[in-house]
């Protein structure tokens, strides 16, 4: 069952469940939380933030509500529980710095808030991407370590586990392009439609425009 270096760094890449098809920016993770454990591969959300001025530029906005906060945990929760119930441990004791935490180091978090009003399918997608992105990559440190430690069963065990995750991963993936492409199409359709519409009312349209133009120097733009 062992494995040469250029196999096992082959099969990590994979395990990520196929980020670089389409990848969205990844949502980042708490400033002040705890460092992956050993053996543990760094999470999407554990990057450090580099853009450090940007971050003190948006240190004067307005604080969020502690309801508003306990909403952005509640959504962060279904993408990483463990980090969700830390931040959670301090919303009574200062809840402005968690609302600060979550601004800064989840930027993506109010686009999730938001689908989960507007869009529940494609929110529903979405966060079986991240949770199947989180557990390939632990699935896939474990055959790792496994695999070097020579325990040939239970670097077989995790295989299968593996390829089970990325097969599933990547189907997700597929519907949440079928998703995004519906909804795509919609917009087109009701462009195609506004188009449609403006063409049949030329004359009232080019009518009315005329009108603008007479009554105000600078009318709004058309």
């Amino acid at each position: 069952m062992r494995l040469s270096s250029l196999s096992l760094a082959a099969l990590l890449v994979l395990s990520a469940g196929l980020l670089a098809i389409g990848q969205d920016a990844p949502p980042p993770r708490p400033a002040d939380g705890p460092p992956p454990q050993q053996g543990e591969p760094p999470h999407e959300m554990d990057k450090p933030d580099r853009n450090d001025r940007s971050r003190r530029g948006r240190d004067h906005r307005e604080p969020m509500s502690e309801q508003k906060v306990r909403e952005s945990i509640e959504v962060l929760r279904l993408i990483d529980p463990e980090k969700a119930e830390k931040l959670e441990k301090h919303i009574g004791n200062n809840p402005e710095r968690i609302g600060h935490a979550l601004r800064d180091d989840f930027p993506h978090l109010s686009r999730f808030m938001a689908m989960r009003r507007y869009d529940p399918e494609g929110f529903d997608l979405r966060i079986k991407d991240l949770r199947l992105t989180r557990q390939s990559q632990l699935s896939a440190r474990r055959f790792y370590e496994a695999n070097e430690a020579g325990d040939d069963a239970l670097a077989a065990a995790e295989l299968a586990v593996l390829e089970g995750l990325v097969a599933e991963h990547f189907d997700v993936r597929q519907q949440i392009r079928e998703h995004d492409l519906a909804q795509l199409e919609q917009k087109i359709q009701e462009l195609r439609d506004q188009l449609q519409d403006r063409a049949d009312n030329r004359d009232a349209l080019i009518a009315q425009r005329i009108e603008e133009f007479v009554e105000h120097d600078k009318p709004d733009r058309w």
